[in-house]
Order: structure tokens, then C-alpha cells, then sequence
């Protein structure tokens, strides 16, 4: 298990340094034009995009076979991904949240910032959506899971935007909003990945690496 997380890690310095020069990019046009919600929303997405990505990496190179020739089970790959996953979608929400801080802190960024239900149901989306489509990447690919990925998000978003619209949610939201509804997204994002685990475990079963 070591092993195969230290693996992760190299990759993941591999996408580091594109991921901070965007990062850097982003931060110097947020400050520039006074909006930084998209800056929030695209390190949290990022995030939640690592654990796929060197999934990537493994399929160009067939390494998930290569790696069952060695006392490794499809078990341990799948938790390692998951651990990875776990692991890069804290660390987006934790910068997320301190950059959300430190925008709420700046007298241009005070009116701009993201409300703390907001920012985890954004989180939310993202780790239900790529929850649902990790089993599908174990199953059928990457390229399979990333249009299940975009499909799910879109539809939970359009769910959400039309519970605003039509549904009158945003004031519903309102009258909870200091009773600590935001706990909810956090359990059913910690639940779809309990799930998406056993599911991935299930559905590869009798694959064939």
C-alpha cells in the first residue's frame, strides 16, 4: 500500500507545478478584477480531478496490470485511488476555505467571498460526481468516467438552479442558514464515497486488468 501511494505522490508532483502556474494565473486575474469566486470553485474542482487524472497516467501505461503481477489485489488499487481521492478533495477544501477567508479579510474581496453553504455544496457536487464515476473508471476507463463526471454535475447543478428558480430553495436556505444546514452536503459527500468504494470493489470484480 506504501508503495502504491508513494506512486500517487510522484505523479501528483508531476501535475504540480501546471496546476500552480494556473493557480498563480488565476489568483493575479481574481485580484485584478475584484471576483474571486471562481478561483474557490476551481481549487476545490482540482481537487477533486487529481485521483482520475493519474488514473490516466496508469492506463497509458497499463499499470494496474503490470501491478497484479506483484502481491497487489484489485482491492488495494481501488482504496489506494480512494485514499488519493479522499486525500486531494480535503486538501482543495482546506485551501478553498483559507482562501475564502482570506478574500472575506481584503477590503476588495469582502463583498465577493463564499458563503459557508455555498462552498460545501459546491464541494458536494464534486465529490458526488466523481464518487458516481470512479467505478465506472475502474470499469471502463477514464475517458468513459469524465463524460458520467460532467453529466452528473450538470444535472445535480440544474436540480439545484431549478429548486432556486421554481422551487422558492434559496429562501428556504435562508431561514436554516444559521442552523447549520451546511452539515448535510458534508455527510452525503462522506456517503457517496463510502458507496462509490464498495460499488467500485463490486463491479470490477471479474474484470479482466
Amino acid at each position: 500500500m506504501k508503495g502504491l501511494l508513494l506512486k500517487e505522490l510522484y505523479i501528483l508532483k508531476g501535475f504540480g507545478k501546471q496546476y500552480l502556474l494556473i493557480l498563480a494565473f488565476l489568483l493575479i486575474w481574481a485580484i485584478s478584477t475584484k471576483s474571486f469566486s471562481f478561483i474557490i470553485i476551481y481549487v476545490a474542482l482540482i481537487g477533486s480531478q487529481i485521483a482520475m487524472s493519474t488514473m490516466a497516467a496508469d492506463e497509458a501505461v497499463s499499470f494496474s496490470r503490470y501491478a497484479l503481477t506483484m502481491p497487489i489485489d484489485r482491492k488495494m488499487l481501488i482504496k489506494t485511488k480512494y485514499m488519493l481521492f479522499l486525500g486531494t478533495i480535503l486538501g482543495g477544501t482546506v485551501v478553498s476555505v483559507v482562501l475564502n477567508l482570506l478574500f472575506f479579510m481584503t477590503s476588495f474581496g469582502a463583498d465577493n467571498y463564499f458563503s459557508w453553504e455555498g462552498l460545501a455544496a459546491v464541494v458536494c457536487v464534486f465529490v458526488v460526481g466523481n464518487s458516481i464515476s470512479m467505478p465506472v473508471m475502474f470499469k471502463a476507463g477514464v475517458e468513459k468516467a469524465r463524460y458520467v463526471t460532467i453529466f452528473t454535475m450538470l444535472l445535480m447543478s440544474g436540480v439545484f438552479v431549478a429548486g432556486i428558480k421554481l422551487g422558492g430553495l434559496e429562501s428556504k436556505l435562508e431561514n436554516y442558514s444559521g442552523g447549520g444546514w451546511y452539515l448535510l452536503p458534508i455527510v452525503v459527500a462522506v456517503l457517496s464515497i463510502v458507496l462509490s468504494y464498495f460499488a467500485a470493489v463490486k463491479i470490477t470484480k471479474n474484470k479482466e486488468w
